[in-house]
């Protein structure tokens, strides 16, 4: 099936000059002995590049509005249990497509937490992330009459949107101490691509907490056979003064991943920022912005700055799922005006931010916010 995107342009309130460098006018087609890029996600990168006030609408986060449904959380697979148990398929699909009309222009697959770290065998792994690829591109068959043009607040125009593979960390999130060994880790990445491979348009490595983390996700898509090879969008989770979580100023571990990513081949549209307080990714933007070299480096390779924060306290430094009896609580200061007055708005209008959504908590009416208050009808 052949999607388009919906290319949107900013409301004419929010219409300045964004302080961002210019264009270089270079395409994403493909290298040489590269998949080439399906049509959809070909166009809209092209599109965001050529034009700096045109934007990518993610969604928000997957796991907790399942759980805002009624899919318990057992504190041990997370949101995977909407995958194993096919019970709670359909309430997946539901999610997935309230995010759709609500008017994101790219979904996830919900394959975060299908991982080694909370006791997935490695052919547990590839059947549940198989599984999650399929659910999240059925999610927007054009047949569906709940995720279609009549109710996606979307311009007539408009395609379907983009599915996300989300490859997450394979041992805990938020723990640069507690990733795999290098090779281990590759062998994890490199199965899951192959299972959403055929129903992606993109792989995701979210939620990175290190260069090394990222790079395991980023050697494992280079090493694809071209049936199999998709584009790549890193995102890494922030300390709260905007460094890697690893410690890493978010400027170094950028040029380090479009050094890597370059020597693999891979092809990589974007840098995003997620799981972690706005304050912390707004203080990460603020680093690129006022560093040349990085946003030269950026500009040249044709890369798209992202964010999507969550609404969750403060994440200790020594957090584990295992080890957390209960639901992390959430903030009760991050409405979907307060989430976009305060930060989305600074991001896309100061920072040069083009892909904008959320994480744990941002719910699908956050979503509309944005959509509503970005976008032109």
């Amino acid at each position: 099936m052949k999607h388009s995107l919906l290319f949107i342009t900013l409301a004419t309130s929010t219409r300045k000059n964004y302080s961002r460098i210019a264009t270089t006018g270079m395409s994403f087609s493909s290298a040489k002995g590269m998949h080439p890029l399906s049509d959809a996600i070909q166009k809209h990168f092209d599109r965001l590049r050529s034009n700096k006030r045109e934007l990518l609408l993610l969604d928000g986060g997957t796991g907790e509005e399942l759980f805002r449904r009624g899919v318990p959380d057992d504190r041990k697979i997370w949101s995977a249990t909407a995958v194993v148990n096919e019970q709670y398929h359909q309430v997946l699909i539901d999610v997935h497509r309230s995010f759709v009309n609500a008017g994101s222009d790219a979904i996830t697959s919900n394959s975060y937490s299908i991982t080694p770290g909370v006791g997935f065998s490695y052919d547990s792994i590839a059947k549940h992330v198989a599984t999650a690829g399929k659910i999240a591109r059925e999610s927007l068959s054009s047949g569906s009459e709940d995720c279609d043009a009549t109710s996606r607040k979307t311009s007539p125009h408009a395609g379907g949107p983009l599915v996300f593979g989300s490859l997450g960390p394979l041992v805990e999130s938020y723990r640069p101490d507690k990733i795999m060994e290098h090779m281990d880790g590759i062998k994890v990445y490199s199965m899951m691509t192959k299972s959403l491979s055929p129903f992606v348009d993109c792989f995701l490595a979210e939620t990175m907490s290190s260069f090394e983390e990222s790079s395991q996700a980023v050697e494992a898509v280079g090493n694809l056979s071209l049936d199999y090879q998709r584009p790549l969008i890193v995102s890494y989770t922030l300390h709260g003064d905007g460094s890697v979580r690893s410690g890493e100023s978010v400027t170094r571990a950028i040029q380090r991943l479009l050094d890597f990513a370059t020597l693999q081949k891979v092809q990589l549209l974007g840098v995003m920022f997620n799981c972690a307080e706005p304050e912390a990714i707004t203080r990460a933007f603020e680093q690129i912005h006022s560093n040349d070299k990085v946003r030269n480096l950026l500009d040249d390779k044709g890369i798209i700055l992202g964010a999507y924060a969550n609404r969750l306290t403060s994440i200790y430094s020594d957090w584990t799922l295992e080890g957390s009896e209960e639901a992390q609580p959430m903030r009760k200061d991050l409405s979907p005006q307060q989430y976009f007055d305060e930060f989305i708005s600074t991001w896309v209008r100061d920072l040069g931010v083009q892909m904008v959504g959320g994480c744990c908590g941002i719910t699908p009416e956050h979503i509309s916010y944005m959509h509503s208050h970005l976008f032109l009808d």
